[in-house]
């Protein structure tokens, strides 16, 4: 599985966005574990979703 970023772009303001809480240290983590990210202008909440790639979901 793909390891997300740990910044990612908010889709709302197009500030940064940041891991709230934890992130794996061993760059190993399920599918369909939850990943909420806080974006640092907006505060707006994303999380997202690790899955496989290739799962038939468009990009």
């Amino acid at each position: 599985m793909v390891m997300p970023d740990l910044e990612i772009v908010c889709v709302d303001c197009g500030g940064t966005c940041y891991p709230l809480g934890w992130f794996p240290e061993d760059g190993e983590l399920d599918e369909g574990t939850v990943l909420p990210y806080r974006c640092k202008d907006c505060l707006d909440r994303w999380d997202v979703v690790i899955g496989n790639e290739g799962d038939g979901r468009p990009d």
